[in-house]
């Protein structure tokens, strides 16, 4: 049988695909988290970015009031606080600004963006926040925020220290003025010009000491908006790859179900094969072209047309073998879906079959034709068996007869031999009527002596058997012949190994059987030749060849050599063969000939070991 193998995506191990829907999944997930905390990153950025400016904005303004106020005069405790409400007030116009307040060191709002509220203190979240950096935090870290949540809101808080005077400007005051002549001119004079005199500058640095904190609050909707987009796409992300997942693992199960299915059909498809090309019918199977699809072992054997050439054509390979080819071409047609009939085939090594054809259609479901399948059985073995049956028969009614009817020869032949002695008695040697019954007495002892020889092959025989070396056998029966040969101008040739096993058998009968073998080769090469006897070891038998260059067998005459009184030799009774078959068939063997008429004759005798 031919088996084709195909490569398929099912033979590639399922895990990959589980693999690349993992990195797949782990690839989108950093993606997808690396996004989400840069986009966080991003507003909050931005919105510090916002407070930072507005905080600066609200310094920078309130200072530039408090300066203008201080040049026109007014008293600092009303510049203060009314300055930086009214700055705040102005920053919380711009978008996104939820809450501006200015905080002192206790967490007191003195001044916010909306009036109304008035001055309360912040809440304790607020106030841990502010508390949490110091001074020397500010030194490093000048601006701080955080996203507070307090009750069902959340705002993005950005908070900085707010001296109400700026350092530098109180730099450049220097130390107190001392009264000295020139140089307490001149600070006299840039204490003019900046509108301020010993008592406003120590008012000033007194309330650049205290902690006052600038708190911006925003409104973080935007903020929110983008994260919930961002968790929104991560969902949607998680449900997508879940459901890639999902079918990743769908797949795997097809593919293992695939895998196993393929498994199991290419398991089935062995078995089919090996059971088709075991099977001791020929099959040949074509399809609706006539195209040879199926071709077993069993029809090389019958046909001797290998498979590789059978399966590569049609019908038209048979065409040595009319009665095949015509089964082939019969037509469906002519309402024959099934033909069945003997012909005789010669296969390989020239072997003749006698061969029993079945040819049926292929019909689907929709009943239309698709192919057609020929069965061939062998029937030799059977046509054998059944000519041996008869043959047994035949011989066992003939041993039967021949047994009764030599009993009852045996009674008057004795008789006539005593009345032929009685009779030769009466005649002198040198009379005619001697030699008259001297023929007749020799005519009744060949004629007993036949009837002994049937009698022996009619009646059953017990066999005495021992361990025999069937080697010595055969060289004790060669050794004795020898002599005969010489005389026929036949050589006569042994190859035998070196160790042969013993058989259990009887040894007389067996020496029968061989010397009988020996003198048939050697009577059948009237011009000599050459007698070879050789043994063969097979498994669990003694193969025993005994060919013979002689004149051969008529081919019409071979099934016929161990059938009793079958002889060509104008002398011979015709039993020895019968009784070397009977002999043989007693110890379990068979006896089997091949003849070429003009070449020679081999006998093959199997004895079990």
């Amino acid at each position: 049988m031919q088996i084709i193998k195909k490569q398929s995506l099912a033979s590639v191990s399922p895990w990959v695909l589980a693999a690349a829907c993992g990195l797949l999944a782990l690839i989108i997930g950093v993606f997808a988290v690396n996004n989400y905390r840069r986009d966080k990153a991003l507003m909050t950025d931005i919105l510090l970015e916002k407070g930072v400016t507005l905080i600066r904005f609200v310094a920078s303004s309130a200072r530039n009031s408090i300066f203008s106020g201080l040049r026109a005069g007014q008293d600092m405790s009303s510049l203060w606080p009314a300055n930086v409400q009214m700055v705040l007030e102005h920053a919380s116009e711009h978008p996104g600004v939820k809450f501006l307040a200015l905080v002192d060191s206790d967490g007191f709002i003195l001044a916010n963006s909306v009036p109304k509220e008035g001055s309360r203190q912040v809440s304790e979240q607020t106030q841990g926040f502010l508390s949490a950096f110091d001074t020397e935090s500010s030194a490093t870290k000048t601006f701080h925020f955080r996203i507070s949540s307090e009750g069902k809101q959340t705002v993005f808080q950005v908070a900085a220290y707010f001296p109400p005077i700026g350092k530098r400007f109180l730099s450049q005051l220097g130390p107190l003025p001392m009264p000295r002549n020139n140089r307490g001119e001149l600070v006299n004079r840039m204490m003019r010009r900046h509108g301020l005199n010993s008592s406003w500058r120590q008012e000033l640095e007194a309330l650049n000491k205290n902690k006052y904190v600038i708190l911006v609050e925003l409104d973080m909707k935007q903020f929110n908006e983008r994260l919930q987009r961002q968790k929104l796409e991560i969902i949607i992300l998680s449900i997508v790859l879940l459901l890639v997942g999902f079918g990743g693992w769908l797949s795997i199960l097809t593919l293992e179900g695939l895998k196993g299915s393929q498994s199991r059909l290419r398991r089935v498809e062995a078995f089919r094969d090996i059971l088709i090309s075991s099977l001791p019918v020929g099959l040949i199977a074509t399809d609706n072209k006539g195209q040879i699809i199926l071709y077993n072992r069993f029809s090389q054997e019958l046909t001797g047309i290998s498979e590789e050439t059978a399966l590569d054509g049609d019908a038209t390979i048979f065409e040595n073998m009319p009665e095949l080819q015509a089964v082939f071409e019969g037509s469906w047609e002519k309402n024959e879906p099934f033909v069945q009939k003997e012909v005789q085939l010669t296969g390989s090594q020239n072997s003749c079959h006698i061969v029993q054809l079945n040819r049926m259609a292929i019909i689907d479901r929709e009943d239309k034709f698709v192919g057609t399948l020929l069965m061939m059985q062998d029937l030799s073995q059977v046509k054998k068996l059944e000519e041996d049956l008869r043959r047994s028969e035949r011989l066992a009614a003939l041993g039967k007869m021949a047994a009764g009817v030599a009993h009852e020869l045996r009674n008057p032949l004795s008789s006539i031999k005593g009345l032929a002695l009685v009779l030769q008695s009466k005649f002198s040697e040198k009379n005619q009527g001697r030699e008259t019954a001297d023929i007749m007495v020799q005519e009744v002892e060949r004629l007993n002596r036949s009837i002994s020889e049937l009698l022996d092959y009619a009646r059953p025989q017990k066999l005495q058997k021992n361990e025999v070396d069937l080697q010595k056998l055969l060289h004790k029966a060669v050794s004795l012949l020898c002599i005969d040969a010489e005389a026929a101008g036949v050589k006569m040739v042994t190859d035998f190994p070196e160790t042969v096993p013993l058989i259990h058998a009887d040894e007389d009968k067996l020496k029968q059987v061989f010397l009988n073998l020996f003198l048939n080769g050697i009577q059948a090469m009237e011009h000599g030749g050459t007698l070879t006897v050789s043994t063969i070891k097979t498994e669990n038998k003694l193969k025993i060849i005994v060919a013979d260059t002689g004149c051969g067998i008529a081919s019409e005459n071979l099934g016929r050599v161990f059938d009793p009184y079958f002889t060509t030799k104008p002398e011979g009774t015709g039993l020895g063969m019968a009784m070397s078959a009977k002999i043989v068939e007693e110890h379990e063997g068979t006896i089997t000939l091949q003849s070429t008429p003009e070449k020679g004759t081999s006998v093959i005798v199997e004895i079990p070991c």
